[in-house]
């Protein structure tokens, strides 16, 4: 392959490689064009003689080859994802001698600054953190089996939330701008705006099973001449820009049916998830307790922990300052418990539900004990592990610190550890891939 000059388009740095032959007398590339979208990936345009399938696998020294794969067409471009940082790579269009290589970008010192220490081996291959740190690193990256970043992107806001729709974009929740859909190469899809009036997002945003989205926004009434802050869900349909509020916790229950709150927030809702029968999770943290909506949105099915529940708990079960509830199969719910109301630790705890009873199924705590008095997520793996997020550094709120991320077996066993530096890390999320790229077998 015959390599011409670099050359400036767009402000993006593209190497352009001539046409090259087929390997196997197949198809021919007439041209196949690098790019930098973002940090830590790469984009590759490839035009062809004709129509067919495009496969790319991109590799460093000492790793497994990456694959990305396209769909027939007589131009295709790949984002070469998952790169780690300040390293060689090599690409090469299947079945075609069109080649080439590139040095991935380092990582910026404030983010580099806000990861620590790594050991053992986990089991999911990727790892999703929100970092929040003053003055320093605020948003999303993602970490590979090496521990290294392979995937960033700055917030504006604290980084509330996150999740993948059908396409492979994630959708993130930053606390000013809004929800910003962005593609695995950093290109933005749709984006809606914070709008601290009429509907303020935080905290959580899901994708529902129709691939809209779902999202935390708080919902002002004015109660015995007072304003106070209950909360609603919104539901935001990116190709169309539709928006609708789907529920409000006014329509539900009163204050009287509640439990006590301070100042103007009455539930400080902090998670939703999509149940097995797309039933809707919301964690309520003043009411120490977790909602099941019914899909149609009529009805509160169930009410698990607190005051007035449908599910109590006895003492020693009893979770408080709750995050990331789901339903991970009928009847089980999987939660990170702060233990606010406890103090002293916090932990993961699984529980079941049966017949109007809840009961303890698993818990874990860390050794030593870490008390997170905000923040924190428990996620169940496919293979049984759970990773939890211990989000709180010492001394902030009580705290006892550090912030921590485990992957921890059925067993309790810790598989692996990582330590941050961050003053805060809302959650640790499990991931299978940055984009569409999979591991050459």
């Amino acid at each position: 392959m015959t390599t011409r000059t670099p050359r400036l388009i767009f402000g993006l740095l593209i190497a352009a490689t001539s046409c090259s032959t087929p390997t196997d007398g197949g198809v021919r590339v007439l041209s196949a064009e690098l790019a930098v979208p973002a940090p830590l990936v790469r984009t590759l345009r490839v035009e062809l003689d004709r129509p067919s399938t495009l496969t790319v696998e991109y590799w460093t020294d000492g790793d497994p080859h990456l694959r990305v794969e396209s769909p027939s067409t007589r131009s295709a471009t790949v984002a070469l994802t998952r790169l780690r940082p300040n390293r060689r790579y090599q690409y090469q269009v299947v079945g075609t001698t069109a080649s080439g290589s590139f040095v991935s970008d380092t990582v910026p010192s404030d983010l580099a600054a806000s990861l620590t220490t790594a050991s053992g081996q986990r089991t999911v291959p990727l790892v999703l953190l929100h970092l929040y740190q003053p003055n320093g690193f605020i948003g999303y990256a993602i970490i590979d089996e090496h521990d290294d970043v392979v995937w960033y992107r700055r917030t504006s806001g604290f980084p509330y939330g996150v999740t993948r729709r059908a396409n492979g974009n994630l959708v993130l929740l930053d606390g000013d701008r809004g929800l910003v859909e962005v593609s695995p190469s950093g290109v933005v899809a749709h984006e809606l705006a914070q709008d601290l009036v009429k509907r303020e997002m935080h905290h959580d945003v899901v994708a529902s099973p129709s691939n809209t989205l779902f999202v935390i926004a708080f919902d002002d009434r004015v109660v015995n001449g007072a304003t106070v802050r209950g909360d609603a869900i919104w539901e935001w349909s990116p190709e169309t820009g539709a928006t609708d509020r789907r529920w409000t916790a006014w329509d539900f229950f009163t204050l009287a049916n509640t439990q006590l709150f301070s100042g103007s927030e009455w539930m400080h809702a902090n998670a939703l998830a999509i149940g097995p029968r797309q039933n809707v999770l919301l964690s309520v943290h003043h009411w120490n307790q977790v909602l099941s909506i019914t899909p149609d949105w009529r009805t509160v099915e169930w009410r698990l922990g607190g005051m007035n529940a449908t599910y109590p708990l006895a003492a020693a079960d009893a979770f408080s300052g709750q995050h990331t509830p789901r339903e991970i199969a009928p009847g089980r719910v999987l939660l990170f418990d702060n233990g606010l109301a406890r103090g002293g630790f916090s932990r993961a705890i699984e529980y079941s539900l049966d017949g109007g009873s809840a009961r303890t199924l698993w818990e874990w705590r860390s050794q030593p004990l870490n008390y997170a008095a905000a923040v924190g997520s428990a996620r169940r793996l496919a293979n049984g592990h759970t990773l939890i997020a211990f989000g709180m550094p010492a001394g902030l709120l009580g705290s006892t610190g550090p912030t921590e991320v485990y992957e921890v077996d059925a067993a309790g066993s810790p598989v692996w550890h990582l330590v941050t530096r961050t003053q805060t890390m809302y959650r640790a999320e499990p991931l299978s891939a940055v984009g569409a790229e999979s591991v050459v077998p």
